[in-house]
């Protein structure tokens, strides 16, 4: 490969891991080549959303406890509430998905959107449980 072979690969390949990052400004189309693209971006969100999750619901399940003699069982229902949601969360972007009229290569990324969404919202519930919480 001479200087100027490799000068146009590299230029391609840089275009490519720059556009692969660029999550902004995801390509237009309707192809299975645009809907790749848009679900690599879609599960960086979603990963991101259930990273923060995980994180409010730790934070959250760490400052409640347990107190019979009141008949609380505020930590045994937040687990328990959590477990139920996550359910619901999967079954309602299901149902939404296949709702949606999308064509086959769209559906997982419309799904991955509904994730997301439903997750940050939930982040927002528990961020105000503990906050309750915290008041208490």
């Amino acid at each position: 490969m001479n200087l100027k072979q490799f000068a146009l690969v590299s230029s391609d390949a840089i275009s490519l891991n720059a556009f692969a990052l660029d999550c902004n400004n995801p390509p237009g189309g309707i192809g299975p080549e645009a809907a790749q693209s848009n679900l690599r971006c879609a599960e960086q969100e979603r990963a991101a959303a259930d990273h923060a999750l995980n994180d409010a619901y730790k934070k959250l399940l760490a400052n409640l406890k347990n107190d019979p003699e009141r008949q609380r069982l505020s930590k045994t229902q937040i687990v328990a509430a959590q477990r139920a949601w996550v359910v619901f969360r999967d079954a309602e972007c299901e149902f939404r998905t296949s709702l949606s009229g999308s064509a086959p290569q769209w559906v997982p990324v419309n799904r991955t959107q509904c994730l997301t969404e439903l997750t940050t919202a939930r982040v927002k519930v528990l961020e105000e449980y503990f906050d309750e919480a915290q008041s208490q």
